[in-house]
């Protein structure tokens, strides 16, 4: 079901209206749609051309959150986007310009309840129009100290002859903002924020603290500094928060009404539900305007810091895993030349159980074209609070983000790894280099907030603290918890697969002594094999949800199985259409499989340079020239070496799939990892047609239309809702 919400443009399609996005008061996606656009015409000042970072609840206020920072690839052309470049480097992120109603309302749709503007406006991101000092209650406070602090912070600053403006966050504390609108760089006010935050703290110290360990909060209020900075988000004035079950609004002040509540000792004073927020408005106004239009100036000796300041140059970071590692013995990732992450703008995790000399896991993030690396040895913390030592390792090449198999004994790190957890995460706050990161996890296993801290250690290695925050993890089924990720094997399947283990070449060839894989035994000739009707999927709405379910891209191609026999191939259509001659690319590829006879289903694709499909160049494949490469993506094995197995479960039959296709040019069309929802937006980010969905235990039904098996496509001209 969907409403119509007619915008001063034009009219929006608002999917799923109904949806209870806040369960107290039964608050839905229409209610929060109806909120933002009556409360445009404030918001809207505020909002325009600064860069716009999403947070979306789909599922409501309880469910599964993400930060949407990259314009996802739905996104329709009238939203205005801006290019901003990444710290880490790789491609620019596209945020959002929320300028005006339709833009707003179109984001309501996304459950987009948070919205959390940049400091500066485009194009000039490197300066800032405001300063905010981010008031946030520890342990044993509440709002009411912060209101506290806050009178001492407007204390020395009307000294400093800056006038201030605080707004209630819509959770538990309060942001003060300093306009400025000048000529200041974030270079001039970050370290003025620090300054001031820390001779609050020395003169306050058992009330304030300006450090960012969260232990030393406890009975005090933080004044959060770090927010001045070019990379750093705050939630917007007027914003809904999504913090509780009922919605409270991002609201400004006045100075008497924060004398009130302290004097009544009244918390209440200070919230603000949509309703309320809206009727203020139209009392007081809007108590922002001057943050719009004040002009201020920084003292001198901090506004002579506005200038550019070159950036640190990344020291090579694969030195320390080259040098350990004799890629001849080894089937680790050799380091390559950098490539952008594969996921777009979300950058990808691993967590790798690894029975090395002891059992511990590995917890990497793709992060400055490397992983970054911590052996936790006990493992990712699923409990809120609950914290875990992890201690820095070497980085890794990105490549090794898949590395699943045996390390030889006596290589460094000998011993049997799984691909625990495999997904995507988001940098909430921090900086890995200053020793403090909070992240999103979007994992198959692993969902929500963690916090990495870098802490003073006379260990050899660097030692830091991974701590769940935010809530319990979600449940990990048993049936998941002990097995692979990426191919469902357990640790012992992994180790007793003796092909993936690296051997020394003793035949006295040219080069002796350098190591290659054990050549697989002789097969006895078999049958030619025979046609198999494929198996087709149903075509559905909404990807289903849940572990039992694997996720593929549809490729929009030719749906052809592969049909080897010694050197002999065939490649025949759905409709057994002799393909072979048309695609001889392909054909070689086959040969090149591990397995003298053998039954594959896939499809052809044509691919550009970027490994972007074209259905229509594989039509024109004649006259596609050099920038179209034909390829074949394999995605289930049906017969090898004559025997059957459509009847095995499929997470099997991928896995036998991927290995026999691993040495040769077919590609594996491999698991997407994630959530339905994040893979729909990489998908859509990266113009492919779809997704198919696969039950992991499904069995291969020839001839047979199933529900085992669901199709997704994307539909790019309609607007997607959550």
């Amino acid at each position: 079901m969907s409403s119509l919400r007619r915008t001063a443009e034009k009219e929006l399609q608002i999917s799923n209206p109904d949806k209870v996005l806040y369960p107290a008061g039964k608050f839905t996606k229409a209610d929060v749609a109806r909120y933002y656009e009556r409360i445009a015409r404030f918001l809207l000042p505020h909002f325009r051309n600064r860069p716009v970072t999403l947070k979306r609840y789909p599922n409501g206020v309880f469910g599964e959150a993400f930060y949407e920072k990259d314009a996802p690839g739905f996104t329709p052309r009238w939203v205005k986007t801006f290019p901003v470049p990444r710290r880490e480097g790789g491609p620019d992120i596209n945020y959002i310009l929320i300028n005006d109603v339709r833009t707003l309302t179109w984001a309501a749709n996304m459950a987009a309840l948070e919205l959390h503007p940049f400091l500066h406006r485009v194009p000039r991101i490197e300066r800032p129009t405001n300063i905010v000092f981010d008031l946030d209650p520890g342990k044993k406070t509440n709002i009411l100290q912060c209101a506290e602090v806050a009178f001492l912070l407007r204390d020395v600053l009307t000294k400093l002859r800056l006038k201030s403006f605080p707004k209630v966050s819509g959770s538990k504390g309060i942001q003060l903002y300093i306009p400025l609108n000048t000529a200041m760089t974030y270079d001039a006010t970050q370290p003025f924020a620090r300054a001031i935050a820390e001779v609050l703290e020395k003169a306050h110290p058992n009330k304030i603290v300006a450090d960012m360990a969260k232990n030393l909060r406890v009975g005090k209020v933080f004044i959060d500094w770090s927010q001045n900075a070019d990379h750093k988000t705050t939630v917007g004035v007027y914003s809904l928060r999504a913090k509780r079950a009922r919605p409270y609004v991002s609201m400004p002040v006045k100075w008497e009404e924060l004398t009130i509540a302290l004097k009544k000792a009244d918390v209440d004073l200070l919230e603000y539900e949509p309703e309320e927020a809206l009727h203020r408005l139209t009392r007081v106004g809007d108590l922002f305007v001057p943050v719009l239009k004040l002009k201020q100036k920084l003292p001198k000796e901090f506004a002579s810091l506005s200038k550019e300041r070159p950036r640190r140059k990344t020291p090579p970071a694969l030195v320390d895993y080259r040098a350990k590692r004799d890629f001849a013995r080894t089937k680790e990732p050799v380091p390559e030349l950098p490539r952008s992450s594969a996921q777009g703008s979300r950058r990808r995790f691993v967590v790798q159980k690894h029975a090395a000399s002891h059992l511990h896991y590995d917890f990497r993030l793709e992060m400055h074209d490397v992983l970054k690396s911590w052996a936790v040895p006990k493992g990712v913390p699923l409990r809120h609070n609950e914290t875990h030592s992890a201690f820095q390792t070497e980085d890794h090449p990105v490549g090794y983000l898949e590395f699943e198999g045996i390390i030889p004994r006596g290589e460094y790190g000998g011993g049997t790894v799984m691909v625990w957890d495999i997904g995507t995460y988001e940098v909430v706050e921090g900086n890995y280099w200053k020793g403090f990161l909070s992240i999103f996890l979007a994992g198959k296993k692993l969902k929500g907030e963690w916090t990495l801290q870098r802490i003073e250690s006379e260990e050899e290695k660097t030692r830091w603290l991974l701590r769940k925050t935010n809530g319990d993890a979600g449940v990990i089924p048993a049936n998941a918890n002990d097995v692979s990720a990426l191919t469902g094997r357990a640790m012992e399947k992994i180790a007793a697969d003796k092909s993936t283990v690296w051997s020394i070449n003793r035949n006295g060839e040219q080069g002796g002594g350098v190591l290659k894989k054990k050549p697989a035994k002789s097969r006895p000739r078999t049958a030619a094999p025979r046609f198999v009707k494929p198996m087709k999927a149903t075509a559905v709405a909404e990807l289903p949800e849940g572990d039992e379910w694997i996720y593929e891209v549809k490729w929009d191609g030719y749906r052809a199985l592969a049909l080897k026999h010694g050197n002999d191939v065939r490649l025949l259509s759905l409709k057994e259409k002799n393909l072979t001659s048309d695609f001889p690319a392909v054909r070689e590829a086959v040969r090149g499989i591990n397995a003298d006879s053998a039954v594959i289903d896939g499809e052809v694709v044509a691919i550009d340079s970027k490994g972007c499909p074209s259905f229509q160049a594989l039509q024109n494949r004649a006259s596609s020239g050099r920038t179209w490469q034909i390829v074949y993506y394999a995605f289930d094995l049906l017969n090898l070496d004559g025997e059957d197995w459509t009847k095995r479960p499929l997470h099997e039959r991928k896995q036998k799939l991927r290995e026999l296709v691993a040495d040769s040019e077919v590609r594996y069309n491999a698991e997407l990892a994630g959530s339905p929802p994040s893979i729909v937006r990489t998908i859509q980010s990266a113009g492919l047609e779809g997704i198919v969905a696969k039950q992991r235990e499904s069995v291969y039904r020839a001839g047979t239309r199933v529900t085992s098996w669901r199709k997704f496509k994307i539909d790019k001209s309609s607007l997607v809702g959550a």
